[in-house]
């Protein structure tokens, strides 16, 4: 009719009949408890671009980056880096990035920036991704990009039994998965995976 495309926001009329009982709204007060509880027993969570608040929600002691001297988040006149390819450090020693070169390009576009605090590194958190320049900037613009510098943002923290991955660059965006997609894929297998005793498991082996 109209010509207008819809993409199935808001409203149920916008949903298949089929599909109309899984719409919600996330809610801090009770969705976090949910997620949270699924993390506890043993899940696995990964987090990428704004859903990384999961880091705050949960208390991982992890604080924003980027702010000012006065505490407040940096203005658009400050810093501003949209839908843009930058390059970040990575610990590739770590499972989550087994495959992943030191150097990686990311998809950023004002994804969350972490400060690793004192208090996140006594909860456990693990940095596994971060900033080492003030060029970090590969494709595109980037407003204020020097800001970035020493920001961690890709992080991976136990909760309870279970591992909560927070991912700041959008690593499934677009054709940027091409040098990402092993980041998600490696969150999918670990958190399917079972710990071995290798000794256990060598013995079980040698002895036929």
């Amino acid at each position: 009719g109209d010509g207008q495309r819809g993409f199935g926001g808001g409203s149920p009329d916008n949903v298949p009949t089929e599909y109309q009982d899984r719409l919600g709204s996330v809610t801090t007060d009770e969705t976090v408890p949910q997620l949270e509880a699924f993390l506890r027993n043993g899940g696995t969570m990964i987090t990428i671009g704004s859903s990384a608040a999961m880091a705050r929600h949960l208390g991982t002691g992890l604080q924003n980056y980027m702010i000012d001297h006065e505490g407040q988040p940096l203005a658009r006149e400050q810093y501003f880096v949209p839908g843009s390819i930058a390059r970040i450090r990575v610990d590739n020693t770590q499972p989550i990035a087994w495959g992943m070169d030191e150097e990686v390009d990311v998809h950023f576009n004002n994804s969350p920036v972490f400060e690793l605090t004192e208090q996140a590194r006594e909860n456990g958190v693990r940095p596994i991704g971060w900033f080492d320049t003030r060029e970090p900037l590969r494709s595109g613009w980037a407003w204020g990009q020097h800001y970035l510098n020493g920001g961690v943002t890709i992080a991976e923290t136990d909760v309870g039994e279970g591992t909560l991955y927070l991912f700041g660059p959008e690593i499934i965006r677009r054709g940027q998965p091409h040098g990402t997609f092993k980041f998600l894929f490696n969150g999918i297998y670990l958190g399917g995976a079972e710990e071995v005793n290798m000794v256990d498991a060598t013995t079980s082996e040698a002895g036929g």
